[in-house]
């Protein structure tokens, strides 16, 4: 290697000399390349034109031997030659053409060389005739029999092979053929000849298309009628429309059904009726043809007279009625009548006739009543007195008798026997008392000597002598009161103030759902002002409410002041994990639709979204011209989501892109020899070959990879033969064949 060097040595004047080299040590050159090239390919000032590997020897800028290495593959364009015949057009390589002619199609073939592809072809066309025809009745074409009007196709395989199509313009005429039935007075002219019977009669001619034709006539000969009645009517008779009030003989001239003239005789006689009007006044009643009438009103009889004739009286009748009259009286011992004097209830009639000539009677309705008395025992509490009784008032008990109006208007002597009875002291109570809203509470008590009467009003009410509980529902302040009774004689009452002081309040439970890896603070739920708090789960403390990932049911507990407290629970929820899969890393044909498959959720949201068909479904479709790297956020019901990348990258296919070279080092880089597979849906086989044609590695996964072993031996530096074959996503089978380079 290059470096300073000294040698130390005794000199002859008996001291060390030392002598110093300077070297510089320069190396040969020795680059190896890698190569492929289409049908040939220069390198320094040669041409080669087949594979191999070439050695270039020269002396490098440092005076040094070197020599450079060429791994050399060459490779060839392709030349297919097709001839076709088609009728009408032909499809060739995505292009249709109609015309014959001699075609070229130039690609680059899957070993990447120009490549022409020719095709001659011959373009043969079908046959189209056209006939137009009139025919009576039918017409016989190409051996089918036509009956009908119409545009006829017959299609066939001319002599070219073409499928060819001949039409044919028919017009069918028909023989005429007229049904008419007529029904004629007397006779009928039909075609000039004169019909008296009836009957069905032909008569045959050509028609305008000049087909043999018949028309048929069906005739029914009719003749007049001539009816004559005799009739007898009252005051007039209608006959055909027309009224007649005089006797006579009439003519009616008409068309019968049978449309024939025809004539009706009519003998008439016309009778009268009778009308009689009388005028009547009666009392009560009046009989007049055997009906008897009570009221005043015009009537009719009807009945048939000697001429047979619907006649009708008329009667104008007046009816008057005798007075009655009806009186109800009350009276105090006696009452005088019509010049009577009464003594006693009852009813009572006097008769006489009216100004009109008519008996009369007048009723009377009479009630007698007579003085009363009455005695009214009370018994009354001391602190009722004084004592009010038929607006008077008495302070003491005893015998009182007042004079009274009885309800009849007659004098009343009225007595009250007065009972007066002690009134008992207010009981003793507890005056205030406290209890938290909500809580459980105690029927109320209170000291008496006699019963207790529990209230909610200071003064009216109705007693209970059930103890009340006092309701702890609503905070605030309540009065109840109680008296104890003696008797009748009931106590003031005592006043029991009850205060319910307000419960906190923490309102409902609450559920609660998070995000799996998400956390929730507790305390954001419910507010607890100044009040002692606590946080628990299934009875143990939770130290840090405020950061919570577990699910379960958390129990919050506060207190106020005065000692009253609250609870409530937040029932929480983790949603389960939701992993997003957006597919593994893969190739897309060039701008041709390829399908994404996402998976791990309920919805789906693909970015960047312009190459895709619809980026909210789970696979979407993907038209790439280059590498792109696709987002994927999967959400679940609940809205959790999660994310998952994948790259796509575009190649020009359906094809294979295999690299010409590999290094099996393990450094992790370029270790193992596949093709991409673009466009490709299934592999048939991968191969690899080594010079000697022996096969070292194959498989039909396309995510196999060769890793430069052979029965577990790493093979040396050299070219190996790879072919590889599948089919593409049109259906094609695709191979393609070449060299690989193993480098170690």
């Amino acid at each position: 290697s290059s470096g300073d060097y000294q040698y130390t040595y005794p000199s002859g004047s008996g001291c060390n000399t030392t002598d110093t080299l300077h070297l510089t040590i320069t190396n040969g050159t020795h680059y190896a390349t890698l190569q492929t090239s289409c049908e040939s390919f220069v390198w320094n000032g040669n041409t080669y034109t087949t594979s191999g590997d070439y050695l270039y020897n020269y002396n490098n800028t440092s005076g040094c031997a070197s020599t450079d290495t060429l791994h050399l593959t060459v490779t060839n364009g392709t030349h297919n030659a097709t001839t076709q015949t088609s009728c009408e057009s032909f499809v060739w390589n995505g292009t249709t053409y109609n015309t014959s002619g001699i075609y070229l199609y130039n690609y680059t073939n899957g070993v990447g060389c120009p490549s022409v592809d020719t095709l001659h072809l011959t373009i043969t066309n079908g046959t189209h005739n056209s006939t137009t025809q009139t025919s009576c009745e039918s017409f016989v074409w190409n051996g089918t029999t036509y009956t009908t009007t119409g545009n006829y196709l017959y299609n066939y395989t001319n002599g070219s092979g073409c499928a060819s199509v001949d039409t044919l313009h028919l017009t069918i005429a028909i023989g005429t053929h007229n049904t008419e039935s007529q029904t004629s007075c007397e006779s009928f002219i039909w075609h000039g000849i004169t019909y008296s019977n009836n009957g069905t009669y032909l008569y045959n001619y050509s028609n305008t298309s000049g087909c043999t034709s018949v028309d048929t006539l069906h005739l029914t000969i009719t003749t007049g009628t001539h009816n004559a009645e005799t009739q007898i009517s009252c005051e007039s008779y209608n006959w055909h429309g027309t009224i007649y009030t005089i006797s006579g003989i009439y003519l009616y001239n008409y068309t019968n059904a049978l449309g024939c003239a025809s004539v009706d005789t009519l003998h008439l006689n016309v009778t009268n009726a009778t009308h009689n009007i009388s005028t009547a006044t009666a009392c009560q009643s009046y009989t007049w043809h055997g009906t008897t009438y009570s009221a005043s009103g015009t009537y009719h009889f009807d009945y048939t007279n000697s001429v047979g004739c619907a006649s009708a009286d008329t009667l104008h009748l007046t009816i008057t009625n005798g007075t009655h009259q009806s009186i109800i009286q009350s009276s105090c011992n006696n009452f005088i009548w019509h010049g009577g004097t009464y003594n006693n209830s009852g009813t009572y009639i006097y008769n006489y006739t009216d100004n009109n000539g008519c008996a009369s009677a007048d009723t009377l309705h009479l009630s007698i009543y007579l003085p009363t008395s009455s005695t009214t025992n009370i018994s009354i509490c001391s602190s009722e007195l004084p004592y009010s009784w038929n607006s008077q008032l008495f302070i003491t008990g005893g015998s009182h008798i007042v004079i009274l109006t009885n309800q009849n208007g007659c004098d009343s002597t009225a007595t009250l026997q007065l009972t007066v009875n002690p009134t008992p002291p207010a009981p003793q109570v507890t005056p205030n008392q406290l209890i938290c809203q909500y809580a459980a509470s105690t029927p109320l008590s209170a000291n008496g000597v006699y019963p207790l009467l529990w209230y909610t009003a200071p003064i009216g009410g109705t007693g209970s002598s059930v103890a009340p509980t006092p309701s702890t529902s609503v905070f605030g302040i309540s009065h109840y009161y109680v008296s104890q009774i003696n008797g009748n004689c009931e106590s003031p009452r005592s006043d029991i103030t009850i205060r319910v002081v307000r419960k906190p309040d923490l309102g409902n439970d609450k559920d609660l759902h998070i995000c799996f890896g998400e956390s929730v603070n507790l305390n954001n739920y419910f507010s607890t002002g100044n009040m002692n708090f606590s946080w628990t789960n299934n009875n143990t403390a939770v130290t840090n409410p405020s950061h919570i990932t577990t699910q379960g049911n958390y129990q919050l507990v506060v207190s106020n002041a005065y000692g009253c407290y609250d609870t409530a629970l937040i029932h929480l929820a983790v949603q389960p994990q939701i992993v997003a899969n957006a597919g593994p890393d893969d190739n897309a044909v060039y701008n041709e639709p390829y399908q994404l498959n996402g998976s791990g959720g309920n919805q789906y949201l693909w970015s960047p979204a312009s190459y895709l068909n619809n980026p909210a479904i789970a696979n979407p479709l993907a038209v790439l011209t280059d590498e792109i790297k696709f987002i994927l956020t999967v959400y679940d019901d609940f809205g959790c989501s999660d994310k998952d990348t994948v790259v796509i990258k575009a190649y020009k296919g359906p094809t294979f892109y295999i690299p010409n070279a590999f290094t099996p080092n393990g450094d992790g880089i370029n270790d193992n020899f596949k093709p991409t597979y673009v466009g490709i849906k299934r592999l048939e086989y991968f191969r690899v070959y080594d010079r000697y044609g022996v096969l070292v590695f194959e498989t039909s996964s396309m995510n196999k990879a060769w890793d430069g072993l052979f029965k577990s031996t790493k093979q040396n530096t050299g070219n190996f033969v790879y072919i590889v074959k599948g089919i593409d996503q049109y259906g094609q089978e695709k191979v393609m064949k070449g060299n690989v380079l193993l480098i170690r």
